[in-house]
C-alpha cells in the first residue's frame, strides 16, 4: 500500500514539473518585441503612461520604452542622436497643442489608419474625425474629454430647482438670474476661472460653428454670447466666488470628489442652444502621434499602442480616479462605470460622459474650431 502511495506521488509530482517546463518553455518562445521608443507627454499623463510602460517592459524585456516630459521635446528633436540606438518618438497630445508644435517644428508624423482601420467600432466617429488632416490619420485617440454640466444639486434645491429645470442656455440664464438676486449678488451660477473658462470657451464654439458662417462671424457670435452671460451675472470670475456649476470634464469630477465638504454634484449635458437641439460635445483629447517610421521599431510601436488603447483593465482604475477617461468605448462596458462617485448624486458622471462620447455628432469643419479656438484663448 505504501508502494502503491509512493509511485502514485511521484507520477504526480513528475506530471506537474513536465507541465510546468512545457509552459515555461511555451512562454519563453512566445514572440515578443524589441527596440527603443521615447514618448512626450503631459504631466497629467505621466503616471498613467509610466506603468503600462513598465507592466509592458515586464513582459517583453527587449523593448525598452521611455516617458519624458513634453517640455523635453524641443529639445531632444533638435539634437543629433547621441547614442547607438535608432529610437523611435510618439507624442501624446490633443491636436490645439499639435498645431502649436508644428508652427515651430516641420513635424512629419505616421499615418496610422492601420490601428485605426482595426479597431474604429471602439473608437466614436466623432473622435476619429478629430485625428484627421486631409486624407491622413495623424494619430491614434488615447483620451477624450465629454463635456458635462456639473451642478451643485443641494444648493441649486434651496432655491427650488433641481437639474430638471435646465435643457437650454435660456433656461440656465433665468435660472441663474434668480439666484443671483436671491442671493443678494454673492452667487454667480457658472465658474469661468482657470481651465472650466477655456472649457466654456470651448463648448461655445462648437455649438457656434457652422460650415455657411466665417471665422469672424463665429468669434463674435462666441464674444456676444460670452457678454451677454457677463451682463447678466451668470459668471463667476472670481477664484474665491461662490457657484453652483462647472462645465468641465473627467478633471473636474477628480477635484469635486476630493472636496470634503458636504456636498450634493450632479452631472448632466450642457445646456443646448434651443429645445431639442445637441447637447451632447466632445472637446479634443489626447492622440498618440508617432513621429517618425522607424522600421526597426515598427512592431514595437504597433503593439504598445495597440496595448495602451486596448488594456481597459489599468485604465478603468484611473477613470474612477477621474485622472484618465479612455476613448477606447469598449472600457465603459465594465460595470464599474456606473459605480457610485463620492460627492455625487444621481447617474455616475462616467455613465454621462461615456454616453457623450459615444453619441456626439462629428464636427465638420473641426479645422476651423482649432484654429478659433487658438486665436480666442492665445
Amino acid at each position: 500500500m505504501r508502494n502503491i502511495l509512493k509511485y502514485c506521488l511521484t507520477f504526480f509530482v513528475t506530471v506537474i514539473i513536465i507541465i510546468s517546463c512545457v509552459l515555461y518553455i511555451q512562454d519563453d518562445n512566445t514572440p515578443k518585441v524589441k527596440g527603443y521608443i521615447n514618448i512626450f507627454v503631459k504631466e497629467d499623463s505621466y503616471e498613467y503612461l509610466k506603468q503600462c510602460s513598465n507592466n509592458f517592459m515586464e513582459y517583453n524585456n527587449k523593448a525598452h520604452i521611455e516617458i519624458k516630459p513634453i517640455a523635453d521635446y524641443n529639445e531632444d528633436v533638435n539634437k543629433e542622436k547621441y547614442n547607438k540606438y535608432k529610437s523611435s518618438d510618439i507624442l501624446l497630445v490633443n491636436r490645439l497643442e499639435f498645431e502649436k508644435l508644428n508652427q515651430d517644428n516641420n513635424i512629419k508624423y505616421k499615418d496610422m489608419r492601420k490601428i485605426l482601420d482595426t479597431y474604429s467600432k471602439n473608437f466614436s466617429k466623432s473622435r476619429i474625425n478629430q485625428v484627421k488632416i486631409e486624407d491622413k490619420s495623424i494619430g491614434v485617440p488615447l483620451n477624450s474629454k465629454p463635456i458635462v454640466l456639473y451642478i451643485r444639486s443641494d444648493m441649486l434645491r434651496e432655491y427650488g430647482y433641481s437639474s430638471d429645470d435646465i435643457n437650454t442656455w435660456d433656461d440656465f440664464i433665468k435660472l441663474g438670474i434668480d439666484i443671483y438676486n436671491r442671493s443678494n449678488g454673492t452667487v454667480h451660477i457658472l465658474n469661468a476661472t482657470g481651465n472650466d473658462y477655456d472649457d466654456l470657451i470651448s463648448l461655445i464654439i462648437m455649438q457656434c460653428i457652422d460650415e455657411d458662417k466665417t471665422e469672424d462671424v463665429i468669434k463674435n457670435e462666441v464674444k456676444e454670447r460670452i457678454d451677454n452671460l457677463r451682463n447678466n451675472n451668470i459668471l463667476n470670475l472670481n477664484s474665491d466666488g461662490k457657484f453652483l456649476a462647472r462645465i468641465s470634464s473627467i478633471n473636474a469630477m477628480r477635484e469635486l470628489k476630493a472636496l470634503d465638504v458636504e456636498c450634493e454634484w450632479t452631472a448632466i449635458n450642457p445646456p443646448s442652444i434651443s429645445l431639442g437641439t445637441n447637447r451632447f460635445y466632445c472637446e479634443e483629447g489626447d492622440n498618440l502621434i508617432v513621429l517618425d517610421d522607424e522600421q526597426e521599431n515598427a512592431e514595437l510601436v504597433e503593439k504598445f499602442i495597440t496595448y495602451l488603447i486596448t488594456n481597459t483593465k489599468v485604465s478603468m482604475d484611473y477613470i474612477q480616479e477621474g485622472k484618465f477617461f479612455s476613448s477606447f468605448l469598449y472600457t465603459y462596458k465594465n460595470i464599474k462605470t456606473e459605480n457610485t462617485i463620492k460627492n455625487f448624486t444621481g447617474k455616475s458622471p462616467l455613465v454621462v460622459m461615456s454616453n457623450i462620447e459615444e453619441r456626439a455628432p462629428i464636427m465638420k469643419q473641426y479645422d476651423k474650431y482649432i484654429k478659433i479656438k487658438n486665436e480666442l484663448l492665445d
